[in-house]
């Protein structure tokens, strides 16, 4: 299944890189991606999107917030920490019969969108906070405009 599955991809365009032992990568719209073919179960399709986010020692709870965020709000798409950093993954089973391109585009699409989803879920974070910030603090902003007319 394997060679089916570059095979889609070669006839998609992509140029796929060897990563030896890793799988394979490929770029799309300027992203890297992987195909992480499964050695034990060849009816399993794997595309990662890697590296989407890295953690910060600092944000660490925030890291975790985005992941759980991702995770039960997207269909399909979920994430997962692997080293310091946030990866997005599309998993699924094959049963032989399908059009392998259209799905792999339809995979790739879908990691495309969580990444969106991701830097979405990031701003209103950050938006959240500078709001929890003002209102903890309401004369913040009162002493900033003051300092600037002075």
């Amino acid at each position: 299944m394997k060679e089916k599955i570059l095979e889609a991809f070669k006839s998609m365009g992509f140029e796929m890189d060897d990563l030896e032992g890793l799988g394979y990568g490929f770029q799309y719209e300027g992203k890297h991606y992987l195909y992480m073919p499964n050695e034990s179960d060849e009816d399993f399709l794997n595309i990662a999107l890697p590296g989407v986010l890295d953690i910060d020692d600092e944000s660490n709870v925030a890291f975790y917030q985005l992941m759980d965020k991702l995770n039960g709000t997207l269909k399909y798409v979920k994430a997962n920490k692997l080293n310091d950093s946030m990866w997005l993954f599309y998993e699924r089973e094959l049963f032989g019969g399908e059009n392998l391109e259209q799905l792999i585009s339809r995979m790739i699409l879908h990691l495309e969108a969580g990444s969106i989803f991701l830097r979405r879920a990031m701003a209103a974070c950050e938006d959240d906070n500078e709001t929890s910030n003002e209102s903890e603090n309401p004369d913040a902003k009162e002493i900033t405009d003051n300092e600037d007319a002075a």
